[in-house]
């Protein structure tokens, strides 16, 4: 893979995974379960959807570096990934920045809660983030050319997304699993970008320095 496509993309999931990790934090906070017409919501909304497109813009390169130790992983997790982002950042996004906001404003009455197609699209977005963060980091980890802590922390975050399915089990761990998820793809960008070296490279370096060593 050419260098500075590599670094590139590194650069765009870092920056997505960055922004993710905020936005979530920041929904958290602000109150942002119904619709509603404040601009902080509006601009977080929109800024969902910057993250979602960073991360499925950039997954392609990260997916190019792990295909050589496990390709049909690799694309089966990156595909499932997509369908989750795109129903919880891109089109969940949308929903907060334009549909909520402008449902609002012509007074339409929403206490039965969002439309049903919303919520079997946030349905099938779940179970794909699920099974597609647990099938990638299976994938990054046999790849090893992912760092082992990324990939853990990739299937870790799909495992506690997937508890908040179980019922009286709080909502943070939704948001606990997103961050977590970001985290393992931020250490994936730093990593393209050179600056998170995977474990066997630097295992591999190890003998080397020894060899050079001894001569």
């Amino acid at each position: 893979m050419d260098a500075s496509y590599s670094r590139l993309g590194g650069g765009v999931l870092l920056a997505g995974a960055v922004l993710g990790i905020g936005v979530n934090v920041a929904l958290t906070i602000i109150p942002s379960d119904r619709p509603t017409t404040n601009p902080t919501v509006i601009a977080l909304g929109w800024a969902d959807i910057l993250v979602g497109l960073l991360i499925i813009l950039s997954l392609p390169v990260l997916v190019g570096r792990m295909a050589s130790g496990s390709r049909l992983l690799s694309a089966l997790g990156f595909a499932l990934l997509v369908i989750g982002y795109l129903a919880f950042s891109v089109i969940l996004g949308f929903e907060r920045a334009v549909t909520s906001p402008y449902l609002v404003v012509q007074h339409v009455d929403l206490s039965q809660g969002p439309p049903l197609g919303s919520r079997r699209v946030l349905l099938i977005g779940g179970f794909a983030k699920i099974i597609g963060g647990i099938v990638f980091g299976v994938a990054a980890y046999r790849s090893r050319a992912v760092s082992r802590v990324a990939a853990s922390l990739i299937i870790a975050s799909s495992v506690i997304f997937a508890s908040g399915l179980v019922p009286h089990v709080p909502e943070l761990v939704d948001v606990v699993g997103g961050v977590m998820l970001l985290v393992g793809f931020g250490i994936c960008g730093l990593q393209l970008l050179g600056v998170w070296a995977p474990a066997t490279t630097r295992a591999s370096a190890q003998p080397a320095t020894k060899t050079g060593a001894v001569v």
